[in-house]
């Protein structure tokens, strides 16, 4: 019976990954028990959705649920008999004959009693061993997690970069179809401009696209670095307690290295090239935007959609919940059914704003999306000291400067194009091109608070 229950407690401190005594122990949905080091190198090689390695159950998110456990000497087994033997025989004091049980804390030396007794370490304060290796292997816990998350970080940073690489260059093309579409509506002696416009948008594209490879390869770097010293912190932690704490200072200035060496992810960002004359042929198809206050729809999937759609840009944690920004919506009075109309709109003292025009029935409904047709929205969203500009029929970040003081909204309802424009820098931001609009538009307009 005796030996039954030794079986089945050993089998609980034992992590089936790395077959030895739990580290760090976590349990997941299904109820196995694993260590988090061992749970966490396994899940990231794995091609195929995050399972227990046991019964192969799926877990949809890494939600682990930590546990206690009694000391790992309660139970000993004939293999930890023997791995004590052997360091005992190791912790003799050839000097004195007696069992070294003491460490110091100025160099870290193992001692016996009467060595700390010497001259040389009378005046230092010791620390019984067991109680000395259990603080550093606490310390090295802390190390493991602190890496494991610059870990996690670099790859969502470096997951960033390879996107925004594999969009960019199409992105490039689109925005110079954009350009392109808006300079023959100005004079021929433009033409000029518009290819000095087009080099440099070219020139600005290839020098951010190699600071993103540049970035792609030092982040993809730091990802093996980060995962070299975990597994060596791993490998400690499964090492003999005397060794820790000559170990853990060498491992400490390396961390301190890496954090100080971590890449930052570049935030791409093309200059606003003014257009000239734009301003001046936009205005003479001014117009002027009244809100329609009796229009009282609530849409409140759309402020959802804004809301996770703001945690999603945040890129300081993977549990990120939708922020709590409140929206209010108007929509103008005006319906729009043909002709040429601009107007402009105050979005100095928003942060997170949301300008364009929307087909006309989605007044009488309140499940509008962002995915939704017949709508041709901008939308300015900020999260911590960042902003972000987008455009929706399809979702597409833009990245250059948001407009700080005027923006500018022009429809073409024959040519099928609405265009937004930065009024101070008198440059474009963005185009919605060669759309058929064949019902009424009205303008809308969605803040946010700061």
């Amino acid at each position: 019976m005796a030996s039954a229950i030794t079986q089945c407690s050993t089998s609980e401190l034992t992590c089936s990954i790395c077959t030895d005594y739990l580290t760090d122990p976590v349990t997941i949905c299904c109820g196995h028990r694993f260590c988090n080091p061992c749970l966490c190198l396994l899940w990231e090689d794995a091609l195929t959705p995050n399972c227990c390695p046991v019964c192969r159950e799926i877990s949809q998110q890494m939600y682990f649920k930590r546990i206690i456990f009694a000391e790992k000497q309660a139970i000993p087994t004939r293999e930890s008999v023997s791995r004590q033997l052997s360091s005992s025989a190791m912790l003799i004091c050839g000097r004195h004959q007696e069992i070294k049980n003491l460490i110091c804390e100025i160099d870290r030396s193992l001692l016996c009693f009467l060595c700390s007794q010497s001259p040389r370490h009378a005046t230092h304060k010791h620390y019984m061993i067991k109680e000395a290796d259990e603080y550093y292997r606490k310390k090295l816990l802390i190390q493991m997690k602190s890496i494991w998350k610059k870990k996690q970080k670099n790859q969502r940073n470096l997951n960033r970069e390879t996107n925004i690489i594999r969009t960019w260059k199409v992105f490039i093309h689109l925005r110079s179809m954009m350009i392109s579409a808006e300079y023959p509506k100005v004079c021929q002696y433009l033409r000029e401009e518009e290819q000095k416009h087009l080099e440099g948008l070219a020139r600005e594209g290839r020098i951010v696209f190699e600071q993103l490879k540049i970035s792609q390869t030092r982040m993809a770097k730091m990802s093996v670095l980060l995962r070299g010293m975990f597994e060596k912190l791993k490998e400690m932690s499964c090492k003999a307690d005397v060794n820790l704490p000559q170990d853990l200072g060498d491992i400490m200035k390396r961390n301190e290295f890496l954090r100080l060496a971590m890449p930052q992810p570049v935030n791409p960002q093309l200059s606003a090239w003014t257009i000239t004359g734009m301003s001046e042929r936009l205005n003479f198809f001014r117009v002027y935007i009244t809100m329609d206050h009796k229009i009282c729809s609530n849409h409140k999937l759309l402020f959802e959609d804004l809301r996770h759609l703001q945690c999603s840009l945040d890129d300081t944690d993977m549990s990120c919940t939708p922020t709590s920004t409140q929206y209010t919506s108007s929509w103008g009075a005006q319906i729009l059914t043909s002709g040429k109309h601009y107007w402009e709109v105050d979005v100095k003292d928003s942060c997170n704003w949301v300008i364009g025009l929307c087909r006309e029935a989605w007044t009488k409904r309140n499940d509008m999306r962002l995915d939704s047709e017949g709508i041709f929205l901008l939308l300015c969203l900020k999260v911590d000291d960042h902003f972000s500009l987008l455009s929706t029929s399809p979702l597409l970040p833009h990245y250059i400067p948001r407009p700080q003081g005027w923006l500018g909204v022009f429809l073409d309802y024959e040519c099928g194009i609405v265009s937004f424009v930065n009024v101070a820098q008198s440059s474009l931001i963005c185009s919605f091109l060669s759309r058929i609009f064949y019902f009424p538009l009205r303008p809308f307009i969605c803040h946010g608070s700061k």
